[in-house]
């Protein structure tokens, strides 16, 4: 049976320019402890997948209804390539995904708490949560059928972790930084299978994202405009 090939392709779409509408949260406590929260609304990439995927979602089990809690340690302990610590950190971590394709219903919110700012400048840079949140993927869809690679038109996934891997950040008592390091970024651009994600991105795609960071005491400084502080400034 060929794999829906569009899936990929779509899962490209939402982890390296965001979706339709994200909102995440950070909360930061005076010890370097504290949570990193997603709440995904894919809802309107459901039109998309049914154009694309027509009757071939129902032969591959797309269209089931899915309410479902995972927890994260079980992709950490067999995700390859991450250290001690990523596995420690994701293993805390939860998702929840909701699908309904005739409510046209499509969610994915994560919670993981973290230790340290080690931890969280882990989380960050993505590095290695995205690996373990596209295993919990293929875990959800993938109904084991051996994917061949000699299929032309199968979408190929270049990883999630290259996909959000691309930002230098520094996580540390007083300063948080999150900036492209335009290199690696470049780099990605030029792989082959970024030519399909920009099929997807030319449709017209709307992205809402939103990040909230509760600090423990107020911002001095800030270099970037879009940044809204409360009246506090322990919120931004």
């Amino acid at each position: 049976m060929k794999r829906f090939r569009w899936l990929p392709a779509i899962f490209i779409a939402v982890f390296l320019f965001g979706c339709y509408e994200v909102n995440e949260e950070l909360v930061l406590n005076e010890n370097g402890t504290g949570r990193f929260s997603t709440k995904m609304d894919l809802s309107q990439l459901i039109d998309m997948m049914q154009n694309m995927g027509g009757d071939q979602m129902t032969q591959e089990g797309l269209d089931k209804v899915i309410d479902t809690i995972i927890s994260m340690k079980n992709f950490a302990d067999s995700a390859k390539d991450i250290t001690p610590q990523q596995r420690q950190l994701l293993s805390q971590g939860k998702l929840h995904m909701q699908m309904n394709m005739k409510e046209k219903i499509f969610k994915i919110d994560t919670d993981l708490p973290f230790k340290s700012y080690d931890d969280l400048q882990l989380l960050l840079s993505g590095t290695g949560s995205m690996s373990a949140l596209g295993d919990a993927m293929k875990k959800v869809f993938d109904k084991g059928t051996p994917e061949k690679t000699d299929q032309p038109d199968t979408a190929k996934d270049p990883g999630l972790d290259q996909l959000t891997n691309i930002f230098d950040v520094v996580a540390k008592n007083g300063t948080l930084s999150k900036k492209i390091n335009q290199d690696k970024f470049k780099t990605l651009m030029e792989k082959p299978e970024m030519e399909q994600m920009k099929q997807l991105t030319g449709a017209g795609l709307e992205i809402l994202y939103t990040t909230v960071i509760k600090l423990p005491r107020p911002v001095i400084s800030s270099d970037n405009p879009l940044i809204k502080l409360s009246e506090d400034k322990k919120t931004v």
